[in-house]
């Protein structure tokens, strides 16, 4: 199966994963009439990518702010439409060990990259499921299967995005408009560059777009979650009982 998007907005592309995925839709366009926004914070970004890639359309947008996300929800929709795909792939990390907790850090990061998902979902699911049809791909982590190591903030926005969109998955059912999940492992960006450990599996952003490129256009399963031998590893840890997975995280320590 090979779907066909005619118009596909990608929030948080200004680099990383989500700037890789607008490059690799612009060369593998999914239809002859595709276009692509691309949404960030760093609107000066945003222009370097559509200077590099003529066709994409910059839409800067701060996801913390509901009045900001409704203002470019309005813009897309008056010049495209709503979008037949949209992937929420915007968010924050920062490692934080035991020594360095911080609420501030943790709100910052509930902040964008749950409560900012959350601001886009809800004004996106009301319009698609009153048009009966539209994909929305949420980016999570395979950080959030289970509590890491120095990831007390991270992690647990991820875990959050995680059970959001099963939840929401299961009442969508019928609606014509399907929700999943990306859970990717490590990826090679400015953000993972702040680990100070060996990163296993490390993907470049250009692999990562490769594995979402083909999960968006090529089924409609939940979730689109790589590398494979890292995930089927810490989908394992999931079934452990408390004391042996304690025993594993201790050792990365």
């Amino acid at each position: 199966m090979k779907k066909q998007f005619q118009t596909i907005w990608i929030i948080g592309a200004s680099s990383g994963i989500g700037a890789a995925l607008a490059r690799k839709l612009h060369e593998n366009p999914t239809s002859s009439a595709q276009k692509i926004i691309i949404s960030a914070r760093n609107s000066d970004k945003l222009d370097e990518l559509a200077a590099e890639m003529p066709g994409l359309t910059p839409v800067p947008v701060d996801i913390t702010d509901t009045n900001a996300v409704n203002g470019a929800i309005a813009k897309v929709e008056k010049q495209f439409g709503l979008p037949d795909l949209v992937v929420l792939a915007a968010g924050i990390y920062s490692p934080m060990k035991l020594s360095a907790f911080s609420a501030a850090t943790i709100r910052s990061h509930v902040d964008t990259n749950y409560m900012g998902i959350v601001n886009c979902l809800e004004p996106l699911l009301n319009k698609m499921r009153a048009r009966k049809s539209g994909e929305i791909a949420v980016m999570a982590s395979v950080a959030g299967y289970r509590g890491l190591p120095n990831a007390a903030a991270y992690g647990p926005t991820k875990a959050a995005l995680i059970n959001l969109c099963e939840s929401l998955h299961t009442e969508l059912s019928g609606s014509g408009v399907l929700l999943r999940v990306i859970n990717p492992g490590f990826v090679k960006t400015r953000l993972t560059d702040k680990n100070d450990f060996e990163m296993p599996y490390l993907l470049e952003p250009e692999q990562a777009a490769d594995y979402i490129y083909r999960g968006l256009c090529g089924s409609d399963k939940f979730e689109i979650a790589f590398p494979p031998p890292f995930v089927r590893q810490l989908k394992l840890t999931q079934i452990l009982p408390y004391p042996i997975f304690f025993k594993l995280m201790r050792k990365l320590l």
